[in-house]
Order: C-alpha cells, then structure tokens, then sequence
C-alpha cells in the first residue's frame, strides 16, 4: 500500500468525527444528570477531539497544496478549510473551559452547534472528492507530477514536505480569508453547495398521475 502525502488527511479525519459527537452526547447526558463520571469522561473527550482534530486539520492544510482543484473546487476547499478551523479551535476552546467546570448545557450547545458545522463541512470534503474528483490521483495527477506535489508517505521527504505544506496551507487559507472578508475577492456562489443540493433536488422525478397507487387498507 503506498500512501501519499495529501491521503493522510481522510485517513485522520474519522477520528474527530467520531469523537465529536461522542463528547457532546455525553457532556450533555452529564449536564443533565449531574453524574461526575460522566462528566470526566466528557472532560477527556473534548481534549481528545481537539487533539485529532487538530492532527487531522495539519494533515488537511498539507493536502490544499498537494492536489490539482479548479476555481471552483479552490473555493470549496476555503469553505472547507474554514469551517474546520472553526471546529478545532470551537474545541480547544470547550476542553479548555472543561478544564476547570462541570458539563453544562453551554458546553452542549457549543459542541452541538460544532457538530453542525462539522457535518456541513463534511459534505463539503466529500463533494470536492466524490463530484469534482480533487485528490483522484487517476483523474488529477499522474506520473512525476504526483511525485512531485504529494511524495509517498514512506519516502524521507514526506515529513519535511508535510510540515511545509502544512505552514503553507495555513498561510493560504488565512490569507484568502482575509481577502474575501475584506471584498477584494469574491467567493464563487455554488461553492456554497447549495446549488448542487437544488439540483439534485430537480433530477429527482415527480408523481405523475399514471404513479398514483390506490392505498390499501385493512379490512
């Protein structure tokens, strides 16, 4: 099996997806019931999805800079990016907050609120991958230029190349936000995702009156 560099992020990102509602099921449940020891356990797992989560963003930065994306996929990516950052420091925050106070129904909200966010974020990644094909090495990068943008896991370049990249993707991704919150750019509109939701929306076909089918009830 030979991994590469930018496959190292949806290979981390199921564990603070997994962890993420963990923790705001249990904070909750602690909330509510007073219990102490699940409120430790929640205390643990809010430290334990921030610290993947923010393994798993490293590993995403990385990958921004070692895949071939259109405008349109760039853009994608930026939401993407952004929302996850959002989540991780969302959760560095909570976990630090639990540090030193029992569950509550703040925590909750807030964790309920990230877990929001994460499931759009989510679908967002698999857009840019299942629908747009970024990161398809068959369909993107082939030959030397995989080599060159995303090296093998296993080589002795892969951990300076995914610091690097990491700073880098970092660098990009504050630097197109401040871009776009200041108006000199302008994010493309279906990058939102909205449109390819109403569209799907669309294709799917309508009754017609030859589907109508009488109901049938019990004698």
């Amino acid at each position: 099996m030979d991994m590469r560099v930018h496959e190292l992020h949806p290979t981390l990102i199921h564990a603070p997806l997994a962890l993420l509602p963990s923790a705001v099921v249990i904070d909750l449940t602690a909330a509510l019931t007073g219990d102490r020891r699940l409120d430790t356990a929640a205390r643990t797992l809010w430290w334990t999805t921030a610290a993947s989560g923010l393994l798993a963003g490293l590993a995403g930065m990385a990958a921004s800079q070692e895949v071939k994306a259109d405008k349109h996929s760039r853009d994608m990516m930026f939401l993407h990016g952004l929302g996850n950052v959002g989540i991780v420091l969302g959760a560095f925050g909570v976990a630090t907050w639990r540090t030193s106070h029992r569950s509550s129904l703040f925590s909750s909200l807030v964790g309920l609120g990230a877990f929001a966010l994460a499931t759009y974020t989510g679908w967002l990644g698999g857009e840019m991958v299942y629908t747009h094909g970024v990161g398809v090495k068959e369909l993107t990068m082939k030959g030397e230029e995989l080599d060159q943008l995303s090296p093998s896991l296993a080589s002795r370049q892969a951990p300076a190349r995914l610091l690097r990249d990491a700073v880098k993707g970092l660098g990009w991704l504050l630097g197109r936000a401040r871009q776009v919150f200041s108006g000199r750019e302008q994010l493309d509109p279906t990058a939102l995702g909205m449109t390819a939701i109403e569209q799907k929306l669309e294709q799917q076909p309508s009754a017609g009156p030859g589907d109508i089918r009488p109901e049938l009830h019990p004698v």
